[in-house]
């Protein structure tokens, strides 16, 4: 059965050119695999080789899944291949005989995952189930598993390979791995995503960066549920994590960490200007009214801001914000931020703003 197998796979690929010498090529190939086949199975089937002949071609042109025979030389030119993978790069057979096959990928014919692919055909003969990203003629990337076979024939070589679309799969990937680390109220990050990247930013911190750390808690939250009804606190979560993300840019990483608290990594340059002011206006933004179902309601903040320092541990960073931000919080104002910047980094006419914002907030 296996023999039979591997002759369909041949075969499957003997269409789609004029080029006779591949065609011999590759007939010598199935005549060495179909003879064993013949007198088993295909006496017992009164099946004559032309008739045999004929039933693989059909195979071949009706297969859903994708079959290649390319050159064996760097740049993998295309000797033929079956409709079905025509239509998984979108082309036709006229735009890709004889092409090099890197038209087709979304990566350099020389990246390394390639190379040690073809250095797998080189050395042991095939390579099976290799993830491997293809290219759609519109731009679309196409995640497929490829078996691949080197074959030597009357001294011509060519590479076999068969395909199998992995998009599902992958989106499927895709969903568990968001379902894992997005927030599922506020479509955010969540604190276990928050928690990695954390750890990661600390991981790389050098002194050619600054990593600061937000705590925000929202004050007087509790009031909105016990008022109004935790659907309308839902929504202020979602509205508040919707202002979180238009501050931010590229340098904050920014999370729900459970309940109305919400974290902020922020990863600087060292030569990047730092103004503490920036998280004052963040606390400003929060405070803003919003209106939900004919509701005028606002809440506050408290933040913390603590600066990575070196050699600092994860959990030593955040019991420095947490602890800040408590302090913000048992000031009573609607919005407050305490840094252990203050005094510190921020120049005279700095720190002035910054206290004249904290005033202008308090309602």
């Amino acid at each position: 059965m296996r023999h039979h197998q591997r002759t369909c796979a041949v075969r499957r690929g003997a269409f789609g050119s004029n080029d006779a010498r591949h065609t011999q090529l590759i007939q010598r190939y199935l005549t060495g695999l179909r003879y064993p086949f013949s007198r088993v199975g295909c006496e017992r089937a009164m099946i004559s080789e032309n008739v045999l002949d004929a039933a693989l071609r059909d195979l071949f042109d009706l297969s859903p899944v994708p079959f290649s025979i390319s050159t064996t030389d760097h740049d993998s030119r295309y000797i033929k291949v079956n409709p079905a993978y025509l239509h998984l790069i979108g082309r036709t057979w006229g735009e890709i005989d004889g092409k090099p096959l890197g038209a087709d990928l979304p990566y350099s014919i020389d990246d390394p995952g390639r190379l040690a692919r073809m250095n797998l055909l080189e050395t042991q003969g095939f390579y099976k189930l290799a993830e491997v990203e293809m290219q759609h003629i519109s731009g679309r990337i196409i995640p497929t598993l490829i078996t691949a076979q080197r074959r030597r024939i009357a001294g011509e070589s060519f590479d076999i390979e068969i395909m199998l679309d992995n998009s599902e799969r992958k989106a499927f990937e895709q969903a568990i791995l968001h379902a894992a680390q997005v927030d599922a109220m506020t479509g955010i990050q969540n604190r276990s995503s928050f928690e990695t990247h954390l750890r990661g930013a600390l991981a790389n911190l050098s002194s050619e960066s600054r990593l600061f750390l937000a705590y925000i808690d929202l004050n007087r939250f509790k009031r909105v549920n016990d008022n109004f009804g935790h659907s309308v606190g839902d929504q202020l979560l979602r509205s508040i994590a919707k202002r979180l993300v238009e501050w931010g840019d590229t340098r904050d990483f920014i999370a729900r960490l459970g309940g109305d608290e919400f974290g902020i990594v922020s990863v600087y340059q060292a030569d990047d200007a730092f103004s503490l002011s920036r998280f004052f206006d963040l606390a400003k933004t929060i405070a803003e009214l919003t209106v939900i179902d004919e509701n005028l309601i606002q809440v506050g903040a408290a933040i913390g801001l603590a600066e990575a320092s070196a050699g600092v541990s994860f959990d030593a960073l955040l019991d420095r914000a947490d602890r800040l931000m408590y302090a913000a919080k048992s000031s009573g104002d609607l919005i407050d931020v305490r840094s252990e910047l203050m005094g510190h980094h921020l120049l005279g006419a700095d720190e002035k703003i910054v206290h004249r914002h904290k005033r202008a907030a308090r309602f």
